[in-house]
């Protein structure tokens, strides 16, 4: 009998980055739910959330949040107040990206982009 070599770690990945909102208006609370898929325990991982670039080149939302995965589904939540006068804070109507990327020491094991719409 042949057993499998399994080698390295487990196989996780986000499997899902949204919004509550695909629009949003100065000053509104954005609210990001994260699914991660872990086939096994992940301990001291990263979510790096970023996006939302100004006319400066700035992103908007740069986050790390400390993570352990336990097997299966895993749920995460961010919070991000957009700016009282998005205009003035270099935010115009259009489509802006959100990046989520999880790490483990450093190594990226998975991203994913959500799109949302900004207006004034």
């Amino acid at each position: 009998m042949i057993l499998p070599l399994v080698v390295g770690p487990a196989q996780t990945k986000i499997t899902a980055v949204t919004t509550d909102k695909d629009l949003y208006h100065s000053n509104e609370i954005m609210k990001i739910t994260i699914a991660i898929n872990s086939a096994g325990n992940l301990d001291n991982a990263t979510v790096s959330i970023d996006g939302i670039r100004d006319q400066y080149g700035m992103m908007r939302i740069t986050h790390d949040m400390p993570v352990n995965l336990s097997p299966g589904p895993n749920i995460f939540f961010y919070e991000y107040n957009l700016p009282s006068c998005s205009k003035c804070s270099g935010l115009g109507e259009g489509t802006y990206q959100v990046n989520v990327t999880l790490l483990r020491r450093g190594v990226p094991l998975s991203t994913m982009t959500h799109s949302v719409e900004l207006k004034q």
